[in-house]
């Protein structure tokens, strides 16, 4: 891969340099993008990260699980849920 990260001990490549360039916050603790939402001091290094989260002030929670009826705003909500403990006592 083309782009390879500068720093010391790190053996990441990438073959998209904004891939790189959001790595790199990684090493930094960069959070560029920060959510608007009144009161909510959030901040994230990946702006996908950030739009996933704002999905969250929406209160939106499309993802139910079938044995309970709890609802997750997120997919891997959801799929924890349903590994967990909670999902075999949900089922009785």
């Amino acid at each position: 891969a083309p782009f390879a990260c500068p720093h010391e001990h790190c053996p990441k490549t990438f073959t998209r340099q904004y891939n790189l360039k959001s790595h790199l916050r990684t090493h930094t603790d960069e959070r560029p993008f920060v959510c608007n939402y009144p009161g909510c001091p959030r901040a994230f290094a990946r702006q996908h990260d950030l739009k996933r989260h704002q999905k969250l002030h929406l209160g939106l929670k499309p993802h139910v699980c079938g044995n309970c009826g709890r609802a997750f705003a997120r997919l891997d909500a959801l799929n924890r849920h349903l590994r967990s403990d909670n999902a075999t006592q949900c089922a009785q």
